[in-house]
């Protein structure tokens, strides 16, 4: 049993190698007894996303959890956002989807989720990753019950009552050939007052017509598009749909925290209300929200530590530098459409143009350099420097939610372990790149000294 397929956040391997039928199997029977011991009920809703390992691993994961004495709901082959609104619509004790987001084709998985739609946290995952390779299951006398369901028009007619926009956008919207291709068109078709232009709709496991993932390289096309069509805007989806890309209508590809920003300017009532983000966001965030008379919660990284904090300190909105938002007003969890159906109104409702909005934020220079260190020690270093900073700058200046992080006026750095690889990722953030690099140099040399120490060289 390949026990690195069970990750911080979800399950994923490259399937018939780490991943198999058998192993998926096996996995939907250990839920019945997660569940079982945690008292989370027996019911669960299942969908699974366009890649072509996803059909089998559905129905192998259908088979085992039903095996274990669970009741299903399958709503087949959809998007995220249909999957998950399904699962909290129905109010299922736990909501499952197969996929390995933005990860290439061969690659394949499963993300569990609460009766809150809140991700299972690594213990969860691991502790069931034990079940499994424990290989002893208590089955029932009898198995669950299978039910199909589709629900994406009500997830269209849904989100389409939720926006109100006031006068004609145009906005381009990439599928990447992903599971988006199922949903997202109907979505922008329906919305009144959404001109759409849709481009890589067509559902490829391949992803031929770019990769997976929203990083900038994969969004040229969709930027071209943009300033050929003379939208207000655009948006790339994930393979899977959980993250969204936004290019502006001069065609600048957003970064996480200029998204923010457009969203939170005009969502923040200046009542005290929350943004939720993550120990890597930009210090500009903070800076700006709090103008704004709002209150930022830092949290460690992870879209499920987000979409926790969200419901635990009432958010208007979260924050993930991986292109994660969480939107609570309309769901608990990290559906990306939201993002584009929001700004569209946003931008209805405003003479200012999304490039307009974007530049009253700085950028301020960032960058972040990956050192080696040994798995056995890497825990050890972060350990070990958590202490030094706190006793040099005091608990004020050092957050130790996720590494160890140390802010000072001008600039931040951020020392965190890799949980895939024997690396430690130093991040520096500064209002000038000289001060950027040298906060970056002066770090990393101080990393390298304790990784050197411990592994007494």
């Amino acid at each position: 049993m390949d026990m690195s397929i069970f990750r911080a956040y979800d399950v994923r391997g490259v399937y018939g190698k780490s991943l198999t039928d058998e192993v998926m199997e096996k996995i939907g029977l250990a839920l019945s007894m997660l569940m079982k011991s945690k008292d989370m009920g027996s019911e669960i809703l299942v969908g699974a996303d366009i890649r072509s390992s996803s059909p089998a691993l559905l129905d192998a994961f259908v088979r085992g959890a039903t095996r274990g004495g669970l009741d299903v709901v399958n709503c087949g082959i959809t998007s995220f956002g249909v999957a998950l609104f399904s699962g909290w619509k129905l109010k299922k004790d736990v909501t499952a989807f197969i996929t390995a987001s933005h990860n290439p084709s061969e690659w394949n998985g499963i993300k569990f989720y609460d009766k809150e739609c809140i991700g299972f946290f690594e213990d969860v995952n691991r502790e069931l990753g034990e079940i499994v390779a424990h290989g002893v299951f208590v089955q029932p006398d009898s198995v669950g019950k299978v039910l199909s369901v589709d629900m994406c028009d009500d997830y269209v007619k849904y989100l389409s009552d939720a926006f109100s926009i006031d006068k004609n956008v145009k906005v381009v919207v990439d599928c990447g050939n992903g599971s988006t291709s199922l949903s997202a068109p109907n979505v922008f078709a329906v919305v009144d007052n959404i001109d759409s232009t849709v481009i890589f709709d067509n559902v490829d496991p391949n992803f031929s017509d770019r990769g997976s993932d929203v990083e900038a390289e994969n969004l040229q096309k969709l930027k071209s598009k943009v300033l050929e069509t003379g939208a207000a805007f655009g948006v790339g989806f994930d393979g899977d749909g959980d993250r969204a890309g936004i290019v502006d209508d001069t065609g600048q590809i957003l970064n996480s925290d200029q998204v923010t920003y457009a969203l939170a300017k005009y969502m923040f009532s200046g009542n005290n209300d929350v943004l939720i983000i993550n120990v890597e966001c930009s210090m500009a965030t903070e800076k700006q929200v709090e103008k704004m008379g709002g209150r930022v919660v830092r949290i460690p990284v992870g879209h499920t530590y987000m979409m926790q904090s969200a419901k635990e300190e009432n958010a208007i909105l979260g924050e993930e530098t991986a292109f994660h938002f969480v939107i609570p007003q309309y769901f608990p969890f990290d559906d990306a459409i939201l993002v584009p159906l929001k700004l569209a109104e946003i931008l209805s409702k405003t003479d200012m143009k999304l490039s307009e909005i974007v530049s009253e934020f700085p950028l301020y220079p960032k960058r972040r350099v990956a050192l080696d260190c040994p798995d056995d020690i890497k825990f050890d270093v972060v350990s070990n420097l958590k202490d030094n900073f706190i006793e040099q700058y005091g608990n004020e200046k050092v957050n130790t939610l996720d590494g160890v992080r140390v802010d000072f006026s001008d600039g931040w750095v951020l020392i965190r372990v890799s949980n895939t690889a024997p690396i430690l990722r130093v991040t520096s953030e500064a209002i000038s790149e000289q001060r950027m690099n040298e906060i970056l140099e002066n770090y990393s040399l101080i990393v390298k000294d304790v990784i050197e120490t411990l592994r007494g060289v």
